[in-house]
């Protein structure tokens, strides 16, 4: 008999590999919601000529069809964020979900131009709700700093994927099955990812339930409404016009109104002890910036490719593709490399590379340079935003208690989303003003180059900031996993 005792047996890796395996599948589920919010966006805009011929809608008709998900996106996101830290991010998630499955296929059996508007800003809303709710689930799954930095920065690539691919897969869609099949495409794709969210997706515990802030809600979404309808209805309208004046003069009145209610109430939407913090503050006006110079720069040179260059709607997506690829690299790339660079570097240096690629693209473009020149800025503008979003979403969420993620969350998408208004304003302003075409796209590049460059001063001097103590925001505990 041996007297030897038995060695111990090796620690089981099972649960270990499962719990891993749910986390992948976890960032899966809720990314794809975001993915076909993306898709979406861009297959629309391809599907726009098939809508005016079908439907028989106006210039103005299709541009609120666009315009109607923005407008109620931008509006509500705020309000998504706090919904999420209050009932809960997977609940919010999934209503929010269903909300915009359930408007895609409103939109694609709509009748007329003012059904399909009004499913648009169903959809919009619908958005509003899962965005900020997935990346609080984001940041929940993964406890540990360098997996999530990893997971935002898949989080956001497969953002940049859906934009890739969307004006290629609504060409071929809409010209295969028709302008509904835009639409109607989210219907099962929407479906398969509720099911896998309800089952995979662990639900949360939220904080304490406070009173709920609806002065802060209501002058937060009249001041973003606002402020976007401003920016949609300039480019057209102009300055002068009452109806952009009366908004101009709305979103300010309520911007006010909102800092005054934020102060008097005891448990604010979103306190504002968060501002006295650098580094939050820098990031979400760093992401303003980079949202208003990449989505100008992007409308104008959609415009300038069909209008000067002669490109067709499918051969115009083939030309922006190399930039929007370069996101999706970008992004994997920043994933990898939080590891051996801070935050604050990364942000920085790609920052830089994208202040001098935007303009040299423009500049490349006009002067006729060859199509590898131009591919080559293109890559190099699309991998220096790639590489600042990440680490930006990141250092955001790692300001604020963990289960002030939403709002957090949505307050970044909120700004990012008018920023992307502002800078589309601008472009639109800038073809109505400049005689040719290649004059706007120069000055609409000149223009990102310099809220890039602001943006660059921002992220370099953030570190100077602080983490957002608990404190200062509740008391209530964080919440559990069950």
């Amino acid at each position: 008999m041996n007297d030897c005792a038995a060695p111990p047996l090796a620690p089981d890796r099972r649960d270990e590999r499962r719990e891993a395996a749910r986390r992948r599948a976890t960032l899966a589920l809720v990314a794809s919601g975001m993915f076909m919010a993306v898709l979406d966006t861009t297959i629309v805009n391809v599907a726009l000529p098939a809508m005016r011929a079908h439907l028989g809608a106006s210039v103005a008709g299709l541009a609120w069809i666009v315009d109607a998900y923005t407008l109620s996106f931008a509006a509500l996101i705020l309000a998504g964020g706090v919904a999420s830290d209050r009932f809960g991010a997977k609940t919010v998630y999934l209503c929010g979900l269903a909300l915009f499955v359930a408007a895609s296929a409103g939109c694609g059996l709509a009748p007329s131009v003012g059904v399909l508007i009004a499913a648009r800003f169903v959809q919009g809303t619908g958005a509003a709700l899962f965005l900020p709710a997935s990346l609080a689930i984001v940041r929940a799954t993964f406890e540990d700093p360098a997996q999530r930095a990893k997971a935002i920065a898949a989080w956001a690539g497969i953002a940049s994927i859906a934009a890739a691919i969307g004006p290629v897969a609504g060409g071929l869609l809409v010209d295969g099955f028709g302008w509904r099949s835009a639409f109607l495409v989210n219907v099962p794709t929407g479906i398969v990812a509720l099911t896998g969210a309800y089952i995979v997706v662990r639900t949360t515990i939220p904080a304490a339930a406070r009173r709920f802030d609806w002065g802060g809600q209501i002058t937060s979404t009249v001041t973003l409404g606002a402020l976007c309808f401003a920016a949609i209805e300039l480019p057209t309208r102009g300055l002068a016009a009452s109806e952009v004046i009366i908004a101009i003069a709305v979103a300010a009145v309520a911007a006010v109104a909102l800092i005054w209610v934020e102060r008097r109430v005891a448990a604010p939407m979103v306190p504002l002890s968060w501002f006295r913090n650098a580094t939050f503050v820098a990031m979400n006006a760093s992401g303003t910036l980079v949202y208003v110079g990449y989505f100008g720069l992007l409308f104008v040179l959609s415009l300038y490719l069909h209008g000067v260059r002669g490109l067709d709607a499918r051969h115009t997506g083939l030309a922006m593709l190399p930039m929007a690829a370069s996101l999706s690299l970008g992004n994997v790339l920043a994933g990898k490399l939080q590891a051996y660079a801070s935050a604050t570097r990364l942000m920085t240096i790609g920052l830089a590379v994208a202040t001098f690629a935007g303009p040299a693209m423009s500049l490349a473009l006009d002067w006729n340079a060859g199509w590898v020149v131009v591919f080559v800025a293109m890559a190099a503008f699309g991998i220096g935003t790639a590489l600042s979003v990440p680490p930006m979403i990141a250092t955001v969420l790692e300001q604020v208690p963990a289960e002030s993620a939403g709002v957090a969350s949505g307050l970044l998408n909120a700004l990012r989303q008018a920023g992307s208004l502002l800078g589309v304003a601008f472009a639109g302003a800038a073809t109505l003003l400049c005689q040719h075409l290649s004059t706007a796209l120069i000055a609409v590049g000149a223009m990102a180059g310099l809220a890039y460059a602001a943006a660059v001063i921002l992220a370099a001097r953030s570190s100077s900031g602080s983490a957002i103590t608990r404190a200062d925001h509740t008391r209530a505990e964080a919440p559990q996993s069950r």
